[in-house]
């Protein structure tokens, strides 16, 4: 552990950019008000936590996880895009100074014990109408499409150590102006992507360790993960200049699991960019829980200085999960939340180490033993 925090003190700096760890972050994370390093198992962990491949399912196959989000302002003014008019100013009024934001995120991936394949595909948009004299969207996009390796080993009682290896192809990434129409005729995030010509490919390196303490009844665990060591930067592939690289990032997460008949409980809190002292403290600290009843997982959290709400529902190999909550896209707690809201679809395939069904928390289903 402290060659671990010397080799960070060597990679410090003080830009910042989010990481795919957290762009990508489950609803359910986000329900929690963004903890998941804690308690993130079976494939899921290669995005996260690979020190979390260590423990876990004999196989956890994650055939399909899909989400899309989108705040407030898009919802509200969605259908007023259709009446906009080049040539009529006054019909863009409504626009000015609204933020608009959606996102859309795919993942697969298989995990054995310690070692796993992933895919990630996350798309993410904003927009926001401004110089009333000439109207132009301030438009950023970002298209991130990954392949991860990543394995875990033991090196104590229920302490691993793991890494994740991850190539990454990134489209955008960066802010600029758009017309009117180029936003208003748009019929999908790739339609305004054709807008940024920047691509790059680059390659990243996340690294964690995870331990679970003993204890009769709770089972608290901590984790520390530095994702994308050292920044992983691209290798221009198209465009005029390669996209903005992804700034390192160090997390330690805490948390607390109560298993009960037919009840779960999961408390936890989460303290990111710790390498960034220039970043609000407000901003770096989450917290949250869960509840897991049966079918029915229900979660609440604090997220920046703001309430996160969530729930989820299990129908054997599939979870449907939604969540509200809100990001601060200003410096400090409190001066420009967005209030976002989430859905997902996951299919998911897992079986413990006696062949038993389970899902992708490793909460035993009402199946048959499989022989």
């Amino acid at each position: 552990m402290r060659i671990l925090f010397f080799v960070l003190i060597l990679f410090s700096s003080n830009s910042w950019a989010q990481s795919l760890g957290d762009t990508a972050r489950s609803i359910r994370a986000r329900g929690m008000g963004g903890v998941y390093v804690p308690f993130v198992g079976g494939a899921d962990a290669l995005f996260v936590n690979p020190a979390a491949l260590g423990k876990g399912s004999v196989l956890d196959i994650k055939l399909m996880e899909l989400t899309v989000g989108t705040n407030t302002e898009l919802v509200e003014n969605l259908s007023a895009f259709q009446s906009i008019d080049a040539n009529d100013p006054s019909t863009f009024n409504q626009f000015y100074g609204k933020k608009m934001w959606a996102q859309a995120t795919g993942k697969a991936a298989v995990a054995l014990p310690f070692i796993a394949l992933g895919y990630l595909n996350d798309s993410e948009v904003s927009v926001e109408l401004h110089n009333p004299a000439f109207p132009q969207f301030e438009t950023y996009f970002r298209n991130d499409e990954a392949v991860y390796l990543g394995s875990a080993f033991p090196i104590g009682p229920a302490t691993y150590v793991g890494m994740s290896l991850k190539r990454v192809n990134r489209w955008g990434g960066n802010t600029q102006e758009l017309a009117v129409s180029d936003v208003a005729d748009a019929s999908s995030l790739q339609d305004i992507g054709t807008n940024f010509q920047n691509k790059g490919t680059g390659y990243g390196l996340d690294l964690a360790i995870s331990t679970e303490l003993q204890a009769p009844v709770l089972k608290p665990t901590l984790a520390l993960v530095w994702q994308d060591v050292g920044s992983t930067a691209f290798k221009q592939t198209a465009g005029s200049d390669a996209p903005p690289h992804i700034e390192q990032n160090l997390t330690f997460g805490a948390g607390l699991g109560v298993d009960l008949p037919g009840l779960d409980l999961a408390l936890g809190l989460e303290a990111r960019h710790l390498m960034e002292p220039d970043i609000e403290l407000g901003k770096k600290i989450h917290v949250g829980a869960e509840i897991s009843l049966p079918m029915i997982d229900l979660r609440a959290g604090y997220n920046q200085g703001y309430l996160s709400y969530g729930a989820g529902i299990n129908l054997l190999i599939f979870q449907l999960d939604a969540v509200s909550y809100t990001e601060e896209t200003g410096f400090y707690p409190g001066q420009a939340g967005d209030a976002r809201y989430m859905v997902s679809l996951s299919f998911d395939l897992s079986f413990d180490a006696n062949f038993k069904f389970t899902d992708n928390n490793g909460k035993k289903r009402k199946l048959k033993q499989r022989r």
